[in-house]
């Protein structure tokens, strides 16, 4: 029987966000790369790694409809992968394109103490949100009390979304004991007592997510105008916009005063420029992801598999 993400959630009550399944290996996709890492307690700082690009037209991430166009190209690259890090364990981590799941951060007042009728009210309020859902959908939460509330922070993917990931890997004779949103994914690298803003900016999208301490209150996900990577440096513009529509949104809704904005850039835009508005225009403290990493790794390798390192180890 396949142990994958959702089915651990519900083993470990729901705590999938702080009490992550220890896995040591993983593979992530990310801004057109396949990704690949084995992180082993006794060599944290040299984690081994594997990178690959994407040949176009093999993989379409998409919610809603099967991701992968051609089977046979991307499991040769996981199989390299596979051989390149050599993990012992048969258990893999696994962060799909952010694209292929959506993330929902809801509040209510109170919620039932039976299993399914939580479910059920949780369900009704994210339909509210996305009438158009399909049936076939998994969904994980964790459920955070907080300041007499409770706060429900989870994931939804279509099943036969996840399967073909899990089956391309299950060929190769590994299982897929754990799948995150690689946005959300680095919380585990940023959790700190102060309050702040993640933002993970890929070529076709971007995704964010606010803190307080360890408590995710805000995640928001947004793709970007097809012309948008043309554009070079002047449209940080339109990251500048949603950074400050968020945090402004946050202090009204969640009465927090972002001071920090932590940047993931996986695109070959300067992240100095972006840094330096950041600053100048909202006085924001401005940190990239790569500095809440430790190892002997580069700058740009930190940068690049920060949501896998995130989950790892």
């Amino acid at each position: 029987m396949k142990v994958n993400f959702f089915q651990k959630v519900w083993q470990q009550g729901k705590r999938f966000f702080t009490q992550l399944p220890v896995v040591e290996a993983g593979f992530q996709i990310s801004a057109g790369r396949v990704g690949a890492c084995l992180v082993k307690e006794k060599s944290r700082l040299n984690p081994l790694i594997f990178l690959e690009e994407l040949p176009s037209g093999c993989l379409e991430p998409s919610f809603h409809k099967r991701n992968i166009r051609q089977p046979g190209v991307l499991k040769d690259i996981f199989k390299k992968g596979l051989e390149k890090i050599n993990p012992e364990q048969k258990s893999l981590a696994f962060l799909p394109p952010e694209l292929s799941l959506k993330v929902f951060v809801l509040s209510f007042e109170a919620l039932p103490s039976g299993e399914e009728e939580r479910e059920k009210i949780i369900l009704f309020s994210i339909r509210k949100q996305q009438p158009l859902l399909p049936q076939d959908i998994r969904i994980s939460y964790q459920i955070i009390p907080e300041n007499g509330k409770l706060r429900v922070v989870g994931l939804l993917a279509r099943q036969g979304v996840v399967e073909e990931y899990e089956e391309l890997f299950s060929s190769l004779g590994y299982q897929v004991n754990l799948i995150s949103p690689p946005t959300i994914s680095l919380f585990h690298l940023v959790e700190q007592p102060q309050q702040g803003l993640v933002m993970n900016i890929e070529p076709e999208w971007w995704g964010g997510f606010a803190y307080d301490g360890q408590r995710i209150v805000f995640y928001r996900q947004k793709t970007f105008a097809s012309n948008w990577r043309k554009q070079g440096n002047h449209d940080w513009e339109s990251i500048l916009q949603e950074i400050e529509t968020t945090t402004r949104f946050i202090e009204d809704k969640e009465k927090l005063k972002l001071k920090q904005v932590i940047i993931r850039n996986a695109c070959p835009q300067d992240s100095e420029v972006l840094y330096s508005k950041l600053k100048e225009q909202f006085g924001l403290e401005v940190a990239g992801i790569k500095d809440y990493i430790t190892g002997n790794l580069s700058q740009e390798v930190k940068t690049i598999f920060a949501p896998l390192l995130g989950i790892l180890g």
